[in-house]
């Protein structure tokens, strides 16, 4: 006889009735999952039965294995609280996107089947966002724990401490540990649910990529055209002024220059120029005799 001591990984389902049963399980486990986040629960587990006394007598091993089982129950919170805050992380890059590309797609002038399958999607992938920001939400916000605190050690009734017993501590450890392990199953299926919504989000987002990669083309390329028929025909006539002006303005340039060269500069007269042609018509000086220069 062979003994299977080690593990081994899941078998792959076979076709027929096993695979029919697991699409089954699947659709009744995502009905399950959506209302896991909307549906309303209690803030803590049913009260459980006390833990009877003990038979044999509780040793300090005993205590041990008791500590390390409510100790697991607190890492396992604690992981749980962690792949929450992953989620988050997910979210805050999928809202901005899907934001951005549903506000482009409602904007958009062209109604095409396109545009339409891909607002669809965008809206699929909307709901299921928002469901799982609401599952995460109502994971995070579980704080409910127990603990052993002063009744472990004090006698309430009249503020005495216990004598120490190990089976007594191990009771209180044992009962915080079950309802505590009973709170995490229920943290878990938030998380589960809050992962499984937005894996459905980010799918219908892919999905919806494709249409709306078809739209945003031919939004691109008919605005293009508009641009620039609209530039062409808005400028042409002030283009064509412009030429007529600048052509206008060399003429008479050239006008000029040729009128200048054609003349050229008065020439002077006995060595006088202009100027002493100007200085001729002054007025005399008073006490200079008319007719004389002083110099």
């Amino acid at each position: 006889m062979s003994f299977q001591f080690i593990a081994r990984p899941p078998l792959r389902l076979r076709r027929g009735s096993d695979l029919i049963q697991l699409l089954g399980r699947m659709l009744s486990s995502i009905r399950d999952i959506v209302c896991q986040a909307i549906v309303p629960f209690e803030r803590q587990p049913p009260a459980i039965d006390d833990l009877p006394e003990p038979d044999v007598q509780v040793t300090e091993s005993h205590l041990k294995e008791c500590q390390w089982i409510f100790d697991q129950a607190d890492a396992r919170r604690i992981y749980l609280e962690q792949k929450a805050q992953s989620a988050f992380a997910l979210m805050l890059f999928l809202v901005p996107l899907l934001a951005s590309l549903f506000a482009f797609l409602i904007k958009a002038s062209s109604h095409t089947t396109s545009r339409t399958v891909a607002i669809g999607f965008l809206a699929v992938s909307g709901v299921l966002g928002l469901l799982g920001f609401i599952s995460v939400v109502r994971a995070v916000s579980v704080k409910n724990t127990e603990t052993l605190f002063l009744g472990a050690v004090v006698d309430l009734k009249d503020g005495q401490f216990r004598q120490y017993d190990y089976a007594f501590h191990a009771r209180g450890l044992l009962y915080c540990a079950s309802i505590n392990t009973a709170m995490n199953d229920h943290i878990a299926m938030f998380v589960k649910s809050g992962q499984v919504l937005t894996a459905g989000a980010v799918i219908a987002l892919v999905i919806a990529a494709i249409p709306a990669g078809i739209a945003f083309s031919s939004l691109a390329q008919s605005a293009t055209d508009v641009k620039i028929v609209t530039q062409v025909n808005a400028s042409i006539g002030e283009l064509v002024g412009l030429r007529e002006e600048v052509a206008n303005l060399r003429k008479e340039i050239t006008a000029l220059a040729n009128g200048k060269a054609a003349h050229g500069a008065p020439k002077p007269v006995n060595g006088r120029g202009p100027a002493s042609e100007t200085n001729r018509r002054r007025p005399a000086k008073k006490g200079t005799p008319v007719g004389f220069d002083k110099r």
